[in-house]
């Protein structure tokens, strides 16, 4: 009897500090951690729209290609600062591709004839996308930036297009059926 009273109490022990399964098991701040975890995404959604929103006015894309702009600056330009695309335009596709890696966002550079920029594509970075473009909403665009100058339905892909004028510039979030930013498009009006 002794012995069935001594395993009955540990495990009411174990149970009630919830090391059987874990103390997340029994934890009340899981709710806690996810209202934490969505509001940074949030913030970094906003502070990622801000960024896009400001560098399009000066024809640039932010972070890693500042600098490269619309209409000006040309393909040897682009591969002096970031180097070479891992896929080069061709006739599927007018678009030089970086890919994303290691936290780096990827990118896609569209080129007029005479060799200058005449489109930028800002995909964001993958592994931690919550954090970057799959935190961008159309919520979020407009409490950020405000209503869009056009919406656009993209027709191959049924995606929505959040069109914004800034200044000589079209900044472009491409809006897919999760309601998610999947890419930016920079262009020249």
């Amino acid at each position: 009897m002794l012995k069935k009273k001594t395993l009955a109490t540990g495990l009411s022990a174990v149970m009630l500090t919830g090391c059987a399964f874990g103390a997340e098991a029994f934890s009340d701040t899981q709710p806690v951690h996810a209202a934490a975890a969505s509001k940074t995404e949030n913030q970094r959604a906003q502070e990622l729209v801000n960024s896009l929103y400001q560098s399009a006015f000066k024809g640039e894309m932010p972070q890693n290609v500042k600098g490269l702009k619309i209409n000006q600056s040309t393909r040897q330009d682009v591969y002096n600062k970031i180097g070479e695309p891992e896929q080069k335009a061709d006739s599927r596709n007018p678009f030089d591709l970086y890919s994303w890696n290691m936290g780096n966002p990827g990118y896609g550079f569209s080129y007029h004839k005479n060799g200058k920029i005449s489109e930028i594509r800002y995909f964001g970075t993958g592994v931690e996308r919550r954090l970057n473009l799959g935190s961008v909403t159309p919520d979020v665009l407009s409490k950020q930036i405000g209503s869009a100058d056009k919406i656009l339905t993209v027709p191959k892909t049924g995606e929505t297009d959040y069109v914004y004028h800034t200044g000589q510039y079209e900044l472009r979030f491409v809006i897919g059926s999760d309601q998610k930013a999947d890419h930016v498009n920079l262009k020249a009006r």
